[in-house]
């Protein structure tokens, strides 16, 4: 199968740009305590697709910077949920804000097929008893 030029491309400038509003806002919005489920799980979504992105090849982090965010949006999740308190600690938002500055790189550099391709590992993990993406590299 062949992908088209516009897979091979990366998305428009426009729609990078939108899409990084969104999740900066979402960590605003936890960040200043006013944030919901959704809000979380977008983030959430940003993380493990940045990792599979990164893992494709387009601009490295550290693993412990992805180990960080996830125990904060970790955090962040088990409060909300025991407590209806959607908020991640100004502590906790700096690995988060690393991982945010990364994926907008990404955004605006990876071709359209490379985050298809984010995605569906992304949906593959979902669905996978794993408790995280870099599980096996942990043990």
């Amino acid at each position: 199968m062949h992908a088209t030029k516009a897979a091979l491309l990366p998305q428009t400038a426009k729609s990078a740009r939108t899409q990084s509003l969104r999740h900066h806002l979402a960590l605003e919005a936890l960040m200043a305590g006013r944030g919901n489920g959704q809000l979380l799980t977008d983030l959430i979504r940003v993380v493990y697709v940045t990792w599979y992105l990164q893992l494709a090849g387009f601009r490295a982090t550290d693993l412990e910077i992805y180990q960080e965010a996830e125990r904060a949006l970790a955090r962040c999740g088990a409060r909300g949920m025991e407590e209806n308190i959607w908020k991640i600690d100004q502590s906790d938002a700096m690995a988060i804000e690393h991982v945010l500055a990364l994926h907008d790189w990404q955004l605006e550099h990876a071709p359209v097929s490379a985050m298809l391709d984010a995605q569906k590992r992304l949906t593959r993990f979902a669905q996978s008893s794993k408790v995280s993406p870099w599980q096996q590299i942990d043990a």
